[in-house]
């Protein structure tokens, strides 16, 4: 008798209720849990089975619990799938003080289902292949970096020129961000550093739902989410391409946002695997929401602006003892933010801080609520040692 792959290690067990199975989300996601309860529940030797690791069984049945939690689901077990936590228990008592009844309440954890997020993103940005290498410019300052600047962006909004004044839709979004890179390409020098930052907001919504990740409320989405991924990344990947074209260097920043807080963590990674073969590509892989480039005697930070209002943002990166020592190296300390899609400058505690406007047309709930704001994307070269130097501004 042939012994099984998984003879002589401890079994891995899990409880799991073949009910949930209707609710994968992939064929992958089925054939993992189908798999786990052939085996009685070994997640090991299911991952034997499937010739995978046995850390990758257990991410699929934690995403397809979570998945069936978040649709109203209650799995025949006591566990607390994993994405959510116990909120209280209600028991039901008999006469002589033996319960009858137990109801588990439970609420999503928003951090572990963002760290859930992460890591399927990881585990899915592994099967992406390196983008082809394009020849690198010949003259190129080597004292000069230009920054290119995407905030707000709102892949997945839908807006028509009848409500708003302007439309928006995913095609346009697409053709929009090419001709906007394209622009401000044509008014920097050709730097030998260059910076794309995507400075978050970049997807309208961040999930199956078009709401907002955190309050819920509902969204006008243009699309279906597989398409907003398919576009951002499309987007992203093209636009880091066209700058390497004219740039020796590009370092690449995906900020996280309030609209797209799990879509920035996969946009980072998927970058990562997609430039992974190419040194003339860094990506920030930082794990806060506030990034930082340092070039010459410039510092140069970002934060989208949901959790630090512009006035504190300043004391905000200094603050960090990660942001200290780089800032008080540089003689220029400039930080930009985003997130009210108006333009606003202000010099605090001798850094320039702006807030950049958006290449983005607004929907319906800006049309309604906030006044006009005039649309557009900054790019800004910085000298190593004399700061700002130039700056060019593209228009929808």
């Amino acid at each position: 008798m042939s012994k099984p792959r998984h003879w002589g290690r401890e079994s891995a067990r899990v409880k799991i209720d073949p009910s949930i199975i209707p609710y994968a989300s992939s064929r992958r996601q089925r054939e993992v849990v189908e798999a786990v309860i052939m085996h009685g529940c070994d997640s090991r030797a299911a991952a034997d089975d499937l010739g995978i690791d046995v850390r990758g069984v257990q991410k699929h049945v934690s995403n397809i619990r979570a998945e069936a939690a978040a649709r109203g689901y209650k799995e025949n077990t006591t566990d607390i799938p994993d994405g959510f936590r116990l909120k209280g228990r209600s028991t039901l008592l008999d006469a002589d003080g033996n319960m009858k009844v137990e109801w588990i309440k439970t609420e999503a954890d928003k951090q572990r289902q963002l760290d859930i997020m992460k890591d399927v993103t990881e585990s899915l940005a592994e099967s992406i292949k390196p983008w082809p290498r394009v020849k690198s410019p010949k003259n190129a300052n080597k004292d000069l970096c230009s920054v290119y600047t995407i905030t707000d962006y709102h892949i997945g909004a839908y807006s028509t020129n009848r409500e708003t004044g302007e439309s928006w839709d995913l095609q346009i979004a697409e053709d929009t961000l090419h001709r906007g890179i394209n622009a401000m390409m044509g008014g920097c020098p050709d730097s030998e550093q260059a910076v794309f930052v995507q400075m978050g907001d970049f997807l309208h919504f961040d999930g199956l739902q078009a709401v907002t990740p955190m309050s819920k409320h509902s969204l006008d989405a243009s699309g279906r989410y597989s398409e907003l991924v398919e576009i951002a990344v499309k987007t992203c990947v093209k636009s880091v391409e066209m700058l390497l074209h004219k740039h020796k260097n590009v370092h690449v920043v995906m900020c996280e946002g309030n609209h797209d807080m799990a879509g920035s963590v996969w946009l980072q990674a998927i970058m990562k695997m997609a430039f992974a073969k190419n040194p003339r590509v860094t990506i920030d892989d930082s794990g806060m929401p506030y990034y930082q480039f340092k070039w010459g005697n410039v510092f140069l930070g970002w934060h989208h602006g949901h959790l630090t209002r512009i006035k504190n943002l300043s004391g905000k990166f200094f603050s960090e003892p990660g942001f200290r020592k780089n800032m008080a190296s540089c003689k220029h300390i400039y930080i930009s933010t985003g997130h009210l899609h108006t333009r606003e400058v202000i010099e605090s505690s001798g850094a320039v801080i702006e807030r950049h406007p958006t290449l983005a047309a607004r929907d319906a709930y800006g049309a309604r609520g906030f006044e006009h704001s005039h649309r557009g994307a900054l790019a800004i070269t910085y000298d190593k040692e004399r700061g700002e130097i130039a700056r060019v501004t593209a228009t929808p």
